[in-house]
């Protein structure tokens, strides 16, 4: 009987929210990380740095009360960022190869990102109702 018990409990996944701020928190964190590092080693493309900024919270906050709001905080924080390193000179690192510069990879990338984590964060507020 206890052997059932604790596969039970074992077996049972429980969806446990995050709060907004936490996820808000690594949101800029992974912004402040991109910015340091592009100001640090202004010749590097950082390429997730864009489309990790949109995913962060929609992934994150899937189950939350505004997943939807949370994952375009994360476009807007993402979009600052690329301003930023464009405006200082710090978006000159080499680009993939489909692309002529970083900036058109910061770009095409943050579209990508912005897709995907809006689908996500819009099945995952569906899902929750």
């Amino acid at each position: 009987m206890r052997l059932g018990l604790v596969l039970y409990a074992m077996s049972t996944t429980t969806h446990e929210r995050v709060p907004d701020g936490s996820i808000l928190a690594w949101t800029g964190g992974i912004a402040a990380a991109w910015l340091i590092a592009a100001f640090l080693r202004s010749g590097t493309t950082l390429h997730l740095g864009p489309l990790l900024l949109p995913l962060i919270p929609a992934i994150l906050g899937r189950n939350t009360e505004h997943p939807i709001r949370l994952t375009l905080i994360g476009i807007v924080t993402a979009i600052g960022a690329i301003v930023v390193l464009f405006l200082t000179g710090n978006l000159s690192g080499p680009s993939l190869g489909a692309f002529p510069d970083a900036l058109t990879e910061s770009i095409a990338f943050l579209a990508i990102g912005s897709v995907v984590g809006l689908i996500i964060a819009a099945s995952g507020r569906r899902r929750s109702r």
